[in-house]
């Protein structure tokens, strides 16, 4: 079994979060890989890009290559970037290229693009590829205002798919100028989209280390409730 991961939006931290749930499933002896199917804004091999992130975070001994199915420079949506980059892509590339990855690790660690409804290709938005695959789903949400109604509206696309969601993360709460509502969200989010919350990854500065991550996440996150998804439990 793999978790698909989504969030409400883009920017919500989505990608240092699984790169640290990644570090955290292997330090407990699991045999877990990353796979990001499309990147845009970096390519594979940019440092501060998504696949080079989980790789360093995660500790993980894939090349870039193979943790991102395609990436393109331009920081547009998946299809955008690889239309204008003339490079043409359908539904079936996408899930040629999991069968291929799917072999290197017991479970992956699926991290989409941006939101469920972010178009991937002319022929698959991100909860297509979700619900082809057929993996259950984590979100990573935003801690502060606006946050129920996203999170509310995004599990409810989801089911309306066929999906299954198995909870929660919030990230980036705690900022200096944190709003009021975020200590009441995480109860709302669970009485509202009923679905539980897993974790509270807080803000951490604008460049934390590799090292701060992890730390963070083992200590935010029920990492033994994600690796009992991942064998097919709870």
């Amino acid at each position: 079994m793999s978790l698909f991961i989504t969030a409400t939006d883009t920017g919500v931290g989505k990608t240092l979060v699984t790169g640290g749930i990644a570090y955290a499933l292997r330090q407990r002896g699991l045999d877990i890989g990353c796979w990001k199917p499309m990147q845009s804004g970096e390519l594979a091999h940019d440092p501060a890009g998504d696949a080079m992130r989980l790789k360093t975070l995660g500790d993980l001994p894939d090349s870039p290559d193979l943790l991102c199915g395609w990436s393109f420079a331009e920081p547009l949506a998946p299809r955008l970037a690889a239309e204008r980059a003339g490079v043409e892509l359908y539904r079936r590339d996408l899930l040629a290229k999991y069968e291929e990855v799917r072999n290197f690790h017991d479970h992956l660690l699926i991290e989409g693009a941006g939101g469920l409804a972010v178009p991937l290709t002319a022929d698959t938005r991100v909860v297509d590829l979700a619900r082809e695959l057929n993996h259950p789903v984590l979100l990573i949400v935003r801690a502060g205002l606006g946050t129920v109604n996203h999170t509310v509206l995004t599990v409810r696309f989801a089911e309306q798919n066929g999906l299954r969601v198995v909870g929660a993360i919030l990230s980036g709460g705690g900022r200096p100028d944190a709003e009021m509502s975020e200590p009441f969200n995480a109860d709302y989010i669970e009485e509202y989209a009923g679905i539980p919350i897993l974790g509270h990854v807080p803000w951490l500065g604008d460049t934390p280390s590799d090292d701060l991550i992890r730390e963070t996440v083992e200590r935010t996150v029920d990492i033994d409730r994600l690796a009992r998804f991942l064998f097919g439990g709870d």
